[in-house]
């Protein structure tokens, strides 16, 4: 049952030079052919986020990290009719990905939105925002870099503020650093409208990366 999309991605690589599934850093300059500033979002889903962000943002690359199948064909699709020349989209886990693919301090925003929140308690260690990763998280932004969160899901709501609170290279962009009220400069993705129509609230984050102390 796996061996049709592993075909269809082996073609989409062979055909499609925007698609990458390699478990090397890809240098990011040439791929893009220019040196503007890298942006990456994490489980982009069906691609809506990413596809409105890189139209809004020309002069940004965008890189879009996934592995669900039906939503990267739907978004290699999208790239190409829209001819968007911004997007890569990498293939894979992010917990094995994003050390591979990314050098340290290369990366200037990374946009988690609406994370499988795993609401069964013997399902929680399945859960991607632990401090192992926002620690990876930091490693690889810039200083000054940014990294922006959205969830419904309370419970795990306040565990991403508290393990993003209580590190130290990051500081919380909210008042009383909390959750922003709302994100209006950014698109919706289809998870959050589907919210915001059926009366959730949405919990957003955003933290900026600090520089590296010096004695």
């Amino acid at each position: 049952m796996t061996a049709k999309p592993l075909i269809s991605f082996s073609k989409i690589a062979a055909e499609d030079p925007n698609f990458l599934d390699t478990d090397e850093w890809p240098d990011w300059q040439a791929q893009f052919g220019n040196t503007q500033p890298l942006k990456l979002e994490i489980g982009f889903g069906m691609g809506n986020f990413l596809i409105e962000m890189a139209a809004l943002e020309p002069h940004t690359n965008f890189i879009g990290m996934d592995f669900y199948h039906k939503g990267i064909r739907k978004l290699m699709t999208r790239i190409q009719k829209l001819q968007l020349d911004n997007i890569r989209v990498a293939y894979g886990d992010v917990r094995f990905k994003v050390p591979e693919l990314f050098k340290d301090g290369e990366l200037d925003t990374i946009y988690i939105n609406f994370p499988d929140p795993w609401p069964k308690k013997r399902h929680y260690k399945r859960r991607l925002i632990k401090p192992d990763f926002v620690k990876l998280v930091a490693q690889k932004l810039a200083p000054k870099g940014r990294v922006l969160l959205a969830t419904d899901f309370e419970v795990y709501a306040m565990e991403m503020l508290e393990f993003f609170n209580a590190d130290p290279m990051f500081k919380n962009l909210a008042p009383d650093s909390g959750f922003l009220e709302s994100r209006e400069d950014l698109p919706k993705t289809k998870y959050q409208k589907n919210f915001i129509n059926a009366g959730h609230k949405i919990y957003y984050l955003e933290y900026s990366r600090l520089g590296i102390a010096t004695a």
